[in-house]
């Protein structure tokens, strides 16, 4: 309900909403405007942009009355956006619920509790003040975020999530304008917090092949960390891989297709890719499949299963989907195990890239398997497709060993260590199967055979310490 009134030549307007406790009262929105035609148009106009404000409340806030805070609004935002399927919405959650909605401002005020329309760019402009200088006062139930002082990827990180935020409020109606709309003048550059960090973000070839093969590290993390390191796939695209995904009979490498992180239904870059299997990693897959999840999981693997889950254990059920902070402490500890400095996980995809490169690939065609086709360079990139057996022979050339070594034996493919193999699964498996037993308590490491000649050369030469041999032939 709203009214315009004269009194003593001047208009008033006022409209009635409903308080927090339900009651509804008169609130003038505009004072004193000259009782003119003019007048009278300005203050309907103001009228109606309150009654609009106040319908988009109403069907953001979900039956909360009064103005909504900013608080309401965040799980409003978030839910909305959780329906969407947007990959980010974890995070957003993440960063408002430490970074934002539970910081105690200068005013006495919780960020979280101000009205929306009331937030101003001060507020904002606190908030980065407060990160980049590490005097975050928490409120509430958050008392670990305070004294911290964010790196600059961080606080970009949590300005984004705002930047959003409010950017979707505006859209709804809910306030005139965003007020993030700060600069690198007050966000600072978008720089690493430690100038010498990403030179040592990096492990070495001899480590890689340490966390994929030393008996101390479980099975399934070994297959984990190789898909990381030899597959160059990030985190969610290692997690969210499939065995349907993997297919083994191409030639002159088996082919993994990239299609999604996690269960988002799309990759980071919303690329589908390529992956040719490094023949270290075809070895690895091919065991893991016919003994190693068979033995984690209790039956035989369907092409809809994860290749690599979470074993049982008293944080996870066994299959669950692996998520990043989970896989973070256990990569933690495996490090801490073999006695090597601490690194992230995707350090292990810089690492298989830098590994390929130093060996000798090129980096264009590199790019298309661990990245996808470059777009926008030039239009021919939209047109050119490359043979598979040309992006095969880059990443080939990695020379990478999975240790201890051992002697090469053949064994039959539906029997291999004496774990029976169902018709159908050994028929995905190929003609026929390689096996390396290695001087390792359960390891008996079945090689595929669609690359068998050329594969059994370069894990030979590996062992003699000589250049390995391109399975793709010599063209580059």
């Amino acid at each position: 309900m709203s009214s315009i009134y004269a009194k003593d030549g001047w208009l008033y307007a006022a409209v009635k909403n409903s308080g927090p406790s339900g009651k509804r009262k008169w609130k003038c929105i505009a004072l004193r405007i000259p009782d003119s035609p003019e007048g009278r148009a300005r203050a309907r106009a103001l009228l109606e942009k309150a009654e609009d404000r106040r319908k988009a409340q109403a069907r953001a806030g979900g039956g909360v009355q009064g103005p909504l805070t900013l608080r309401q609004w965040a799980q409003v935002w978030l839910k909305r956006r959780e329906q969407l399927g947007l990959a980010d919405v974890r995070h957003d959650r993440s960063n408002l619920k430490l970074h934002a909605l539970n910081v105690r401002l200068a005013e006495g005020t919780t960020f979280g509790d101000l009205r929306i329309d009331k937030v101003r760019t001060a507020h904002i402009l606190e908030l980065v003040i407060m990160y980049r200088t590490g005097q975050i006062t928490a409120a509430g139930t958050n008392p670990k975020i305070a004294g911290q002082k964010l790196s600059p990827k961080s606080v970009y990180n949590h300005y984004s999530t705002l930047t959003a935020m409010f950017r979707d409020a505006q859209i709804e109606g809910l306030i005139d304008s965003s007020p993030c709309v700060l600069t690198v003048h007050q966000l600072g550059k978008n720089v690493d917090k430690d100038p010498r960090w990403r030179a040592t973000a990096i492990y070495t070839r001899a480590e890689v092949e340490m966390l994929i093969a030393d008996p101390r590290i479980p099975w399934d993390r070994q297959i984990f960390y190789a898909l990381e390191s030899i597959g160059c796939l990030r985190h969610g695209e290692a997690a969210g891989l499939r065995f349907g995904s993997f297919e083994n009979k191409l030639e002159p490498l088996g082919r993994l297709t990239i299609a999604t992180s996690y269960d988002n239904g799309r990759t980071k870059t919303d690329c589908t890719r390529f992956m040719p299997v490094h023949p270290v990693l075809a070895a690895m897959l091919a065991e893991w499949r016919l003994r190693g999840w068979p033995e984690m999981m209790g039956r035989q693997p369907t092409p809809e299963d994860l290749i690599c889950p979470f074993p049982a254990s008293k944080v996870t059920p066994a299959g669950k989907m692996r998520y990043l902070s989970r896989s973070q402490k256990l990569r933690t500890a495996d490090l801490k195990v073999l006695g090597l400095r601490h690194r992230r996980g995707h350090d292990l995809r810089r690492t298989g890239i830098s590994l390929m490169l130093s060996d000798g690939a090129r980096k264009d065609l590199l790019q298309v398997c661990t990245h996808g086709a470059p777009k926008g360079k030039s239009t021919i990139d939209d047109y050119t497709e490359y043979a598979w057996d040309v992006l095969c022979a880059e990443v080939a050339k990695l020379k990478v060993t999975r240790t201890p070594r051992g002697q090469l034996v053949a064994l039959p493919k539906a029997a291999v260590a004496g774990v029976a193999v169902p018709e159908t699964a050994a028929s995905d498996l190929g003609d026929a199967a390689e096996t390396r037993v290695v001087s390792r308590e359960r390891s008996t490491r079945v090689l595929l055979s669609s690359e068998k000649q050329n594969a059994l050369a370069i894990l030979e030469s590996a062992r003699r310490g000589t250049r390995t041999p391109n399975p793709c032939g010599t063209r580059s």
